[in-house]
């Protein structure tokens, strides 16, 4: 993990109930699978928050799909459906000359609202760990954090992120989370 990317700690900190949902050990995820599958390793904070937990929701607005250990790859069958709507889109110019992965500086989806806002990495190098987020709200507005999903998430929780076209009330502080088991 990078020196100065966030851990899931930093994430339960300002996420209220999160530890409470927390596997008392690693869930068995074979992420060596999942970047066998998908051309690429996932960058470290995602790892860690999906060794640690089943998918999450936080205020019944953001989802961040976590795999379920021992079937990564329908994990990673439901990233390359997601890759088909951004290939469709693409096509339509409709991306701000976003691409999908696996092309060069291609985008992998991450995380989603329940409004329709989808948060992707574009994979910017070899090292995931300094992948930035790229957000598509629902609004059609495209626009980058440069640091991990984690940093992202914190951001959206204590309110140090400027939302661009994300709803400014949720997630909030102190979000409500609901896990789902897998």
């Amino acid at each position: 993990m990078a020196a100065d990317m966030l851990r899931v700690s930093d994430l339960e900190r300002v996420a209220g109930n999160l530890p409470s949902f927390r596997s008392g050990e690693p869930r068995g995820v074979d992420f060596g699978k999942i970047a066998e599958l998908l051309g690429v390793k996932l960058p470290a904070d995602y790892e860690e928050l999906a060794s640690y937990y089943s998918t999450l929701e936080f205020d019944g607005f953001l989802r961040v799909p976590t795999p379920i250990p021992g079937r990564e790859h329908a994990f990673v069958k439901g990233i390359f459906r997601e890759l088909e709507v951004l290939q469709d889109l693409q096509e339509a110019e409709m991306t701000e000359g976003y691409v999908a992965h696996p092309a060069p500086g291609g985008l992998i989806p991450w995380s989603e609202s329940l409004s329709g806002d989808v948060f992707y990495w574009r994979v910017s190098g070899r090292n995931p760990d300094v992948w930035p987020v790229v957000v598509n709200s629902r609004n059609d507005e495209w626009w980058e954090f440069p640091d991990g999903a984690i940093a992202f998430l914190v951001g959206l929780i204590d309110g140090s992120l400027d939302r661009q076209g994300l709803p400014s009330e949720v997630p909030g502080p102190n979000p409500s989370v609901r896990t789902f088991q897998g």
